[in-house]
């Protein structure tokens, strides 16, 4: 059987991978080319017709890289062309499928079918590669969006959980608006005022030198404030235990809640000259303030003062112990003060001196010149007896009480003596001046009653008085004014 061919297969390899011969034939060959045109490799396959042979032998003169072999007539290479071209079209399509049996090609192309195969697997890999790259980028992309919507959904609860902040600050603020007390909120860490109701803005407005000072003494504060409260709190730590199943008996889930204050006073004295009186409460909070947005600044410790106003309960107070406790004559405290004091020492175990003074020729001074200078009289005994130190209180009409701890009755006797040899030699009033006096040792936590040591002094100043108070005849002023 004879075919008539009417065209050539050409197969060019390169043999040293000449890229100059690549690109030539890639410029040269398609003008020739009727049917096919590849490279595989560094093999170069070409489909043309038979009156074009002599151009491609000139191409390949022309590349002394490579070396050409024609392929021509018969059935058996236009089968094998025939597998080749359609393996490549199926590597091209559906690379999944694509198969070609080597032996089934003639020999001249079983190395061509080698290489195309070695292709197929190459491409394969890649086309597996790249499924394997886009299930991971899914994976990813799943996950990315996941996040996202997570992401989103915590966003808008934290916006909900803002929105629900501003309203409870808002609330409190109104409510603390509406309160008669101060209330100032620090920086625990920079002292910087962050809060202020509207009282205290209030007080800033129309006392601001007043305001001015109370905002340094709660600033002064501040440091012992935060000591003491962070003492309180370690002290308030439970002790560790070995006991690991206990059931909790608050929820972990919440923040630790801790009411530990400080309460103080503060006194001071306004531009006019008025004593003002504060109790300040004072504790640490986290502070959820920020000021332009700056979330960094969003939690931190601030410490927040309550201060209320005392001076009309403290005037009150003021009141109620001069009426109960202050001579409102000499301005000195009175018997009952004097009676708690020595109960106070005796409780306490403290040894202490009790003087008994009975002031001399009071009856005179009040018939002759007046009970006014009379009582001027007493005024002058008392800031006397007050420069020996202790607590002087009169306890009646002309006696008073020296208390003093720290001498001995001999020490006591001897200031009191000097003191009433000086009003003795002061005749500038027109009438004498002196006092009797007797003192007793009272020992700690003495189990003699109290009124029986005031009762035994008291026989001793009048004793006392017997012996060494001189007649008024030997005192009394021989002027006009007698």
């Amino acid at each position: 059987m004879v075919v008539d061919l009417k065209f050539f297969v050409c197969v060019f390899r390169v043999t040293h991978g000449s890229e100059n011969c690549k690109e030539k034939m890639q410029s040269d060959i398609p003008i020739y080319a009727k049917k096919i045109f590849l490279f595989i490799r560094n093999y170069c396959i070409i489909l043309t017709h038979k009156d074009t042979y002599s151009t491609f032998d000139s191409i390949c003169a022309g590349a002394p890289d490579t070396q050409s072999n024609h392929f021509t007539g018969g059935i058996e290479m236009e089968h094998s062309l025939k597998l080749l071209t359609n393996y490549l079209q199926d590597i091209l399509k559906q690379p999944q499928t694509a198969s070609l049996h080597v032996e089934d090609l003639s020999p001249d192309f079983r190395e061509l079918g080698e290489n195309a195969a070695l292709l197929a697997d190459t491409i394969q890999d890649l086309t597996n590669q790249l499924q394997l790259k886009n299930e991971t980028l899914e994976l990813e992309n799943q996950v990315l969006m996941d996040n996202i919507q997570a992401m989103d959904e915590i966003s808008w609860a934290l916006e909900q959980s803002n929105q629900q902040l501003r309203i409870n600050l808002n609330l409190v603020n109104a409510l603390t608006d509406y309160t008669h007390n101060m209330i100032f909120v620090y920086s625990a860490e920079t002292g910087q005022e962050v809060h202020t109701n509207q009282p205290a803005r209030w007080f800033q407005n129309a006392h601001a030198q007043t305001a001015a000072h109370l905002a340094g003494l709660l600033l002064d504060k501040q440091p012992e404030i935060q000591q003491q409260i962070g003492q309180t709190r370690e002290n308030q730590k439970p002790e560790p235990t070995e006991q690991t199943d206990a059931v909790p008996t608050e929820n972990p889930n919440l923040p630790e809640h801790n009411t530990s204050s400080l309460r103080w006073n503060i006194a001071l004295t306004d531009s006019d000259g008025i004593d003002i009186y504060y109790q300040v409460e004072s504790f640490l909070i986290p502070w959820f303030h920020s000021d332009e947005g700056n979330s960094q600044d969003a939690k931190k410790q601030a410490i927040v003062h309550i201060v209320l106003d005392e001076t009309e309960r403290q005037r009150r107070q003021n009141l109620i112990y001069r009426f109960a406790y202050v001579d409102p004559l000499t301005n000195l405290n009175n018997r009952r003060y004097a009676t708690e004091k020595m109960e106070q020492w005796l409780q306490e175990g403290t040894t202490f001196l009790l003087s008994f003074i009975d002031v001399d020729y009071l009856k005179y001074c009040n018939d002759t010149f007046g009970h006014e200078q009379g009582d001027s009289y007493l005024v002058e005994v008392s800031q006397a007896l007050q420069i020996l130190g202790g607590e002087v209180c009169r306890v009646g009409g002309d006696e008073f009480f020296l208390l003093q701890t720290g001498l001995t009755a001999a020490q006591q006797d001897e200031k009191l003596e000097n003191l009433r040899q000086m009003l003795l030699a002061d005749k500038s009033s027109g009438y004498p001046k002196c006092f009797s006096y007797a003192t007793t040792s009272v020992p700690a936590r003495s189990t003699i009653p109290l009124a029986d040591y005031i009762s035994d002094t008291d026989t001793k100043m009048y004793q006392y008085k017997q012996k060494y108070k001189i007649p008024l005849s030997d005192v009394v002023y021989k002027d006009d004014r007698i």
